[in-house]
């Protein structure tokens, strides 16, 4: 049959009919985000597929859906059509295209989405969503590593946390080695896991260590494993080690500022040329992970006084990521410890939590040495002690700040009274005992201050790290931590 102009004008006319139909059905589930990945606009349907109740305009668009193309298209400026996305328990069809400005600069996303709703896309969908089901029966058989924590899981408001957050985003989309640094409790295992959940390697297996934890006998073991017979007590059939196990997947070096030099010239060789051997073996195997590695210390001085290799520390150090103590983010408090009293409640089976704004008004003007875990650890004994009772007040928390770490600065209609009795005169003590005291107080805040980084402490006060050493033998200072090397 001969093609007409009629019979093409008759093909057009139904292919643009097709196509403003389509584009009717994918608008109804659509979202746009900036050059940054902040939704800017949410269609309503789309709002209401998500289950959200607030509008989630402002939040990045990994807050709302962690596996979102937009953010890959936003960057790469490279469309995404007609793939799939998992989203609420099922798979979804989805487009996302960059948005341009009119000098071709890349200034946001647009995506569309849809679901079972749309007959014709019934078939597909449901043909994946029963693979999905017989992968999570699989799955919920077999033992996995999974991250345990995801971004959008960690509270607070502070620009801050807003700008730590923004940085994981950044690091995830680059298979590159990461060095989160932070003061103990601070959460660098958690931030860890966020990161590779948002990142390409988030279905393969997150595989932490904490080097400090291990004996130095056995830390070369743990990393590369050991092979058959390697030597007298070894398994007949070897062990892997943790590189092997995350295999595809992340290797989260905790307290890697404790690792042995011996055992860093090993590590170094591993991550250049992806290689390694076990224990006892000759066989060379290949390492695919990616190196997220966590301190407390300060790994640029150790280099500086040969405590730790340089190449090493820039291998490490691919993507640097500081966590600010909580002291420097206390608008973060309010919202952490309503999560923390909602998980210590549930896990508890108490009665639901909440702080009066007296105990809330402390918590904010407490220093908090021990960062986060040292909030949950004292939350978690406000739950135990108000066990029968919805509300904390401040009595509850005022005793479970410890005196000897911090000394909190109360609210002022929490503050005891002054007392108006004199006290007796006491003669003044020698010149030279006072100077020598107040010089040993010093040094005790400065260790207390640095959690026992004496490096650290000696730049604190001005000092260099040997006449700090000659200072505490003179004065017998005890700082209560284990010394740094």
């Amino acid at each position: 049959m001969p093609i007409t102009k009629n019979t093409l004008h008759e093909v057009r006319k139904k292919a643009l009919t097709f196509l403003a139909e389509s584009f009717e059905a994918f608008y109804e589930y659509a979202i746009a985000v900036d050059q940054q990945g902040v939704i800017s606009w949410i269609s309503d349907g789309y709002m209401d597929f998500l289950g959200l109740e607030a509008s989630p305009v402002g939040h990045h668009i990994t807050d709302i859906i962690p596996n979102s193309y937009l953010p890959h298209v936003v960057t790469s400026g490279n469309p995404v059509f007609l793939d799939l996305l998992y989203i609420r328990s099922q798979w979804v069809v989805v487009s996302a295209i960059p948005l341009q400005d009119e000098r071709g600069h890349i200034v946001g996303g647009f995506a569309f989405v849809a679901i079972e709703s749309a007959s014709h896309m019934k078939p597909l969908l449901a043909k994946y969503n029963v693979l999905q089901s017989q992968i999570r029966d699989v799955s919920r058989q077999v033992p996995t590593r999974n991250v345990r924590y995801q971004l959008s899981q960690i509270a607070g408001r502070s620009e801050a946390l807003r700008t730590i957050k923004h940085q994981i985003r950044q690091a995830a989309r680059y298979d590159i080695s990461v060095l989160i640094t932070g003061e103990t409790g601070t959460g660098k295992e958690l931030f860890a896991h966020a990161l590779h959940d948002l990142s390409e390697r988030s279905g393969k297996p997150f595989i932490s260590i904490n080097v400090a934890a291990i004996p130095e006998s056995l830390i070369e073991a743990e990393f590369f494993g050991v092979a058959p017979g390697a030597y007298t007590g070894a398994q007949k059939e070897g062990r892997p080690g943790k590189f092997e196990i995350a295999e595809g997947g992340t290797l989260f070096l905790d307290e890697i500022g404790d690792m042995p030099l011996a055992l860093q010239a090993k590590l170094l060789r591993a991550l250049q040329e992806r290689e390694f051997e076990r224990i006892g073996s000759n066989n060379v195997q290949k390492a695919d992970v990616r190196i997220v590695a966590a301190t407390s210390r300060d790994l640029g001085e150790m280099v500086d006084e040969g405590e730790f290799r340089a190449d090493l520390y820039y291998r490490l150090n691919g993507m640097p990521i500081h966590l600010p103590p909580l002291r420097e983010r206390l608008s973060d408090i309010e919202m952490l410890s309503e999560r923390i009293l909602d998980e210590c409640a549930g896990r508890l089976g108490l009665l639901p939590k909440e702080l009066t704004s007296g105990a809330l008004d402390l918590l904010c003007h407490h220093d908090w040495p021990g960062n986060v875990r040292e909030l949950y650890n004292v939350l978690e004994r406000a739950c135990i002690l108000s066990e029968n009772d919805n509300l904390i007040d401040i009595t509850k928390i005022q005793d479970l700040l410890d005196p000897r770490l911090n000394k909190p600065r109360l609210p002022a209609e929490a503050a005891p009274a002054k007392s108006t009795v004199p006290t007796p005169s006491q003669p003044p003590r020698p010149l030279k005992a006072q100077i020598q005291e107040a010089e040993a107080a010093a040094i005790d805040e400065a260790l207390r201050h640095t959690r026992g980084n004496r490096s650290e402490a000696a730049r604190l006060l001005g000092i260099s790290r040997a006449a700090l050493y000659e200072k505490l033998k003179h004065h017998r200072v005890h700082d209560g931590v284990e010394a740094d090397n």
